[in-house]
């Protein structure tokens, strides 16, 4: 029924349960990353990742809100939202990468992307403590500041966070 339709996204998820469990947040980041790394070899970018443009679709995590894809080399318009974007801007893989970065650190922390780096207290005594540390690593690569020290590519988030699924550690 479209008049009581509400879309599934991740945002909808956070609301409904505020920050979720290590293993769903690496389900979800695994999916985005190879979502990404397809756009990117095909010299796309998304411009605008937040946990409103992520839709689940029979329960695997898309990326939305496709009007603001471009192409990597368009002159294109300032767009994006406040606390996902980069200090050099949207437009570039390595800005998307920070984008799905600041997604990861909501989910995980159940924190406001604005807190970013800070971790919440409650985790001391979270018992996937450990497991969430070692996904911060993650978060922490994508969002630096200075591009040349974040994730080159979406490949090589996603392989970091392979390595963690295998429960091997980053730090």
């Amino acid at each position: 029924d479209p008049s009581s339709y509400l879309p599934h996204t991740l945002l909808l998820d956070l609301h409904r349960h505020g920050r979720l469990p290590f293993d769903a947040c690496l389900k979800i980041s695994l999916a985005l990353t190879t979502a990404l790394e397809h756009l990117h070899e095909h010299g796309l970018v998304h411009r605008d990742i937040k946990p409103s443009n992520i839709i689940f679709v029979t329960g695997t995590p898309k990326l939305a809100d496709i009007g603001l894809v471009a192409t990597m080399d368009a002159t294109m318009s300032f767009v994006g939202t406040s606390g996902f974007l980069p200090p050099e801007g949207p437009g570039k893989p390595q800005a998307d990468l920070y984008a799905l970065g600041k997604v990861l650190y909501e989910i995980s922390t159940g924190g406001d992307r604005h807190d970013f780096p800070e971790l919440p207290t409650m985790l001391r005594d979270d018992p996937q403590r450990r497991a969430l540390e070692e996904l911060n690593e993650v978060v922490l690569k994508a969002c630096d500041p200075d591009v040349r020290t974040r994730y080159p590519t979406a490949r090589a988030m996603h392989a970091d966070l392979e390595l963690l699924r295998a429960g091997k550690s980053l730090q």
